[in-house]
């Protein structure tokens, strides 16, 4: 259909719209000699032109103010060239005293004819579902005005039941009421008892976390010195156990206390200049005897751009997490790799978002077993603890951590085939040195 032809099926159907809607009787003089329609709610076919022009009246006398249509959806069909055709979906909104009543969609099917110079009007069929009308009507006003009465009654009704039910809420209101303001006395109480015993734990962890590692510190520096003095083999074998527990233990001693400070949200981040190459290079540093004991490659992936970048931030706590996450790596690696690579993820003029992934070849993890990794004091797998050590605080202190640094950990494992830890962290951009 040509954008021509569409202008021109639309205008005659506006047209019709318009004078229905001002109830114009003009309307009556586009009528075709050759006509058929549908009136209203009526299922009688009419096929006299001087009927329909009847009914079209009885219409604009019945419902004589100016009525509002609301277009729903329109189709324009091009038949022929001498022949047209609209079908209109809309809601019809009567002048009566209930508009929700009156407010139904009907649909309009209108066909228009050339003759002579004029477009005339061949077919209306126009269909209002809300019933029937009664003899003299073509809207079934009579039928509004009893749906009208009908739903004032069940209005009313409807009324005295809520006012009922309303009273019932009342009342079992006032009785929840008292119920919530005992709970929340008995609960305040409990609270109170819970936070004391809290406060009370912390001071305690915290206190013995001190106490026991200032004798720690003593026996390493003493088991430190007697190596150094000492150069029997046998001697030697027994110091360095010593210092190999002292230092697992140390371990453990400042994870209790760095997870009862988080917990008592007591730790916070210092905020100084560092770039991470000088991070990665410490920890490497660090696992370089492990990796080489396990007979690991150890893979860094750090690009100069990244590992230079000026930085701001805690670079102690975000080497802890990376220490923790890489020696976990080649703890549970027996052969093959550790990989350790860092990108960035956003670089803004104020802040910089990081990433650094820690993958390895090692034994993984079971699907149902990874929710459990960040919990206090859990493992995957209870048997963990006995094979490879460790209490199952690192990866809760380091997320924790990372959560401080407006960042996550994320990981992905399958058991057999190695696991894949991501540090996501926010850090300030640093001044160049």
């Amino acid at each position: 259909m040509t954008p021509e032809r569409q202008r021109l099926i639309r205008a005659l159907f506006d047209e019709y719209i318009e004078m229905y809607a001002s109830r114009d009787d003009r309307l009556t003089t586009r009528f075709s000699d050759n006509f058929t329609g549908y009136a209203g709610s009526s299922d009688q076919l009419v096929s006299d032109k001087e009927e329909w022009i009847r009914i079209t009246r009885l219409d604009f006398a019945q419902v004589p103010g100016r009525i509002r249509i609301e277009m729903v959806d329109l189709a324009l069909q091009d038949l022929s060239d001498d022949i047209i055709a609209v079908t209109a979906f809309f809601h019809i909104h009567l002048p009566v005293p209930n508009p929700l009543l009156a407010r139904e969609t009907a649909r309009l099917v209108l066909v228009f004819r050339h003759e002579g110079e004029t477009w005339m009007i061949a077919h209306s069929g126009i269909s209002i579902p809300f019933g029937l009308a009664k003899p003299g009507e073509v809207y079934p006003m009579q039928r509004l005005q009893e749906r009208n009465r009908e739903l004032e009654a069940l209005v009313e009704e409807r009324t005295q039941a809520l006012q009922a039910a309303n009273e019932l809420l009342d009342n079992h209101r006032n009785q929840l009421e008292t119920e919530v303001q005992q709970r929340t006395a008995a609960l305040s109480i409990a609270k109170e008892v819970a936070e004391a015993a809290n406060r009370a734990k912390t001071t305690f962890l915290t206190t013995m976390s001190h106490e026991l590692r200032t004798p720690m510190n003593v026996i390493m520096g003493m088991n430190s010195l007697a190596k150094a003095q000492t150069t029997d083999p046998a001697q030697l074998r027994r110091l360095g156990a010593i210092e190999e527990s002292s230092r697992q233990l140390l371990t453990v001693i400042n994870d209790i206390l760095d997870i009862s400070r988080l917990e008592a949200e007591r730790l916070t981040l210092e905020c100084r200049p560092f770039q991470l190459g000088d991070i990665v290079a410490n920890l490497a540093g660090t696992l370089e005897h492990k990796v080489q004991e396990k007979g690991l490659t150890l893979t860094i992936d750090l690009p100069a751009e990244i590992g230079e970048l000026p930085l701001q931030g805690d670079p102690l706590r975000l080497e802890q997490i990376l220490l923790n996450l890489a020696d976990n790596a080649v703890k549970f690696t027996e052969h093959g790799s550790v990989r350790l690579g860092a990108r960035l993820t956003e670089l803004g003029p104020d802040k910089v978002k990081l990433s650094v992934e820690v993958r390895d070849s090692g034994i993984g993890i079971a699907g149902k077993d990874l929710p459990r990794l960040f919990s206090v004091f859990e493992q995957a797998d209870g048997s963990m603890s006995r094979k490879y050590g460790g209490t199952g605080l690192g990866l809760v202190i380091s997320k924790r951590l990372a959560q401080l640094m407006d960042g996550d950990i994320r990981v992905a494992s399958e058991p057999g085939r190695g696991s894949s830890f991501t540090l996501d962290v926010v850090l300030s951009r640093g001044s160049s040195r």
